[in-house]
């Protein structure tokens, strides 16, 4: 499963888009083409649509009523109306036009909403919708069969920054995967619907961790041995950068997950091995 969202803010930049992979500069010029219009016509001239989750013909897009004048911190970040954006055919369709949304995701045929108050609910395909969980944070990323999504989880704690990683299937049953000291977020499922990456913050540093649907004890994939003061005089060589969220994710293979890290750049994991290194991509 992959998104475009940041890239659609990142390819603005020459100098991002010079590094980007020639193919996916394309796929975010072809959305920009059939949305831009679809979006000013269906919610007005100031609306714009500002992320994309998922792709082909489940791929959805959310959109702002007007771009804020000034920047916003991101727990102020506007909420979203909801459009369906085919990748293949390139129609575009209404989903929602309330501006209550932080995401949205499909899953299988249906659509995960997520609001502004944590509340996750679906929508089935005729229409009817039901709440899924409360208390969710984000990062949604549906299973490859659609029965399921794993997602960050809000803390329950006086901590509000702390978060943790859990698998929510159709009938609401809630899974914690991961729950360590700080941030636990950005989960991703491996095709196979068994094996749950995510990135945790737990040693100070940001660094990818790997589990099970099963809930086995999480183990560190990147940075090993790395604290943030050795931050402080310049980057490691040895230093894998997270991803900007679990939106900008996809599988490779059920070994390999490529995704965005920021400003244009790419990288691929081995999330069997930790193995990792930029993705320099190519005319393909």
């Amino acid at each position: 499963m992959w998104t475009l969202a940041a890239m659609t803010l990142v390819a603005s930049s020459a100098t991002a888009a010079d590094r980007m992979n020639p193919a996916d500069l394309r796929r975010i010029e072809k959305a920009r083409e059939r949305l831009v219009p679809a979006v000013e016509k269906e919610f007005g001239p100031k609306a714009r649509f500002v992320h994309l989750f998922g792709q082909g013909r489940g791929m959805l897009a959310g959109v702002v009523a007007e771009i804020p004048e000034q920047p916003l911190g991101t727990d102020d970040l506007p909420l979203l109306a909801i459009v369906q954006y085919d990748e293949t055919t390139g129609a575009v369709s209404v989903v929602d036009r309330e501006f209550k949304y932080r995401e949205a995701r499909s899953v299988g045929p249906h659509v995960a909403l997520l609001d502004g108050q944590g509340n996750l609910r679906l929508r089935e395909r005729g229409g009817r919708e039901r709440v899924l969980a409360k208390g969710v944070g984000g990062d949604l990323f549906p299973t490859a069969k659609g029965d399921a999504l794993v997602a960050t989880m809000q803390s329950t704690s006086t901590e509000t920054h702390e978060t943790s990683v859990a698998l929510i299937d159709l009938k609401g049953q809630v899974k914690l995967l991961a729950d360590g000291p700080g941030v636990d977020a950005a989960p991703s499922i491996s095709p196979d619907g068994k094996t749950v990456v995510f990135v945790s913050g737990r040693t100070s540093v940001a660094s990818f961790y790997v589990t099970t649907v099963e809930g086995e004890e999480a183990r560190q994939l990147t940075n090993v041995g790395l604290e943030n003061w050795m931050l402080f005089e310049g980057i490691p060589a040895s230093f894998v950068p997270p991803p900007v969220s679990s939106h900008h994710m996809e599988w490779v293979s059920e070994d390999v997950l490529r995704y965005n890290a920021g400003g244009g750049k790419f990288w691929t994991i081995n999330v069997r091995t930790g193995q990792a290194a930029p993705d320099l991509g190519g005319d393909k």
